[in-house]
């Protein structure tokens, strides 16, 4: 059993006495953690056709049957019951499960797929000490049974989001998309190269965020006497892109310690870029810089930046990393973060 970071915040959770969500996509182990943490727990899956169906057509009958402490898995699939909870805010200490993304005014954790420091049994760097700290090396992945990549492992989700017909051409999309992870997003474009529309591309953008796919990291909203460019980036959390799997670490680390972080990049029309600003509440954002094999160029870059910004000190990630520091800038491997 693959020890999860988020345990701890989920045992939290789990003791107050109202409902808590756990999001993530298929496959991210979500099941398997409550089953080993909650063993106790009465267990309910809306998969079964005959729960499904209770919970759809009377949900406050539905809740009112759980004597005892719960987990509702698979909780998408009734809309109904969804709507309810987020209406009727019942103090009820159940564990509802969605591989699919809720809005729901509940507490809500995230679990995704392994990050590097679980599979190496370690804790994560936390956001707020990247750019002040640098951990020793770090030891060999534990062996592990391979974490499917595929977006196709969503694909009973994507079949009930996506009209029948459009299947194929969303396969060709979504593959277009993934393409370009790490990217600024370009609608236009991808329609064009899909053979579709934009307003279609924007409801397939929305398919891929819903089933926990893509990040979209937006724009700094400070330009520092730039003109910026103002479209988001799309990054797939599972992707061939360096700076992709850079954004997806940080990003998994800190939502598996019950944060969502608050990430952004910046680019001006001149090409100047820094691939990540983390905007952390109490303090000056913190620069990273992502090139798998760094040079002068990218390290003159981050450093016009930080004098740009008013910046003392930032990072630069890389694919490995010999030195620790470089004047003002930190260094780290990817196995670090």
């Amino acid at each position: 059993m693959l020890e999860r970071n988020l345990t701890i915040v989920l045992h939290r959770a789990a003791q107050m006495p109202e409902p808590v969500l756990l999001e993530g996509p298929r496959g991210a182990g979500k099941t398997t953690l409550l089953r080993n943490e909650f063993p106790r727990r009465l267990y309910i899956t809306l998969e079964e056709a005959s729960d499904r169906r209770a919970a759809r057509q009377d949900p406050a009958a539905f809740l009112s049957r759980l004597r005892v402490a719960a987990v509702i898995d698979d909780v998408h699939r009734a809309p109904e019951l969804t709507a309810h909870l987020a209406q009727a805010r019942e103090p009820r200490p159940i564990i509802l499960v969605s591989s699919r993304k809720l809005s729901l005014p509940i507490m809500t954790l995230r679990l995704y797929h392994p990050t590097r420091a679980e599979r190496e049994g370690r804790p994560p760097l936390p956001l707020e000490m990247l750019g002040h700290f640098v951990p020793g090396p770090t030891g060999r992945l534990r062996a592990f049974n391979a974490w499917p990549k595929d977006y196709r492992l969503i694909e009973r989700d994507v079949q009930e989001l996506v009209k029948v017909q459009d299947l194929d051409r969303f396969d060709t999309f979504a593959r277009l998309a993934a393409e370009r992870s790490g990217q600024v997003l370009d609608q236009q474009q991808l329609a064009q190269l899909a053979g579709t529309s934009r307003s279609t591309v924007v409801r397939w953008l929305a398919v891929l965020d819903a089933c926990f796919l893509t990040l979209r990291v937006l724009p700094c909203d400070y330009d520092l006497g730039r003109r910026l460019i103002r479209s988001p980036k799309l990054h797939f959390l599972e992707s061939e892109s360096f700076e992709s799997s850079v954004v997806s670490e940080i990003y998994r680390n800190a939502a598996h310690t019950g944060k969502i972080p608050d990430l952004r990049y910046w680019r001006d029309s001149n090409g100047l870029e820094l691939a990540l600003v983390l905007q952390l509440p109490g303090s000056s954002p913190m620069a990273v810089a992502i090139a798998e094999a760094p040079n002068p160029t990218d390290e003159a870059r981050l450093q016009r930046w930080m004098n740009l910004a008013g910046i003392r000190t930032a990072a630069i990630v890389s694919l490995r990393s010999r030195e620790q520091r470089c004047g003002p800038i930190l260094r780290y491997a990817l196995d670090q973060l």
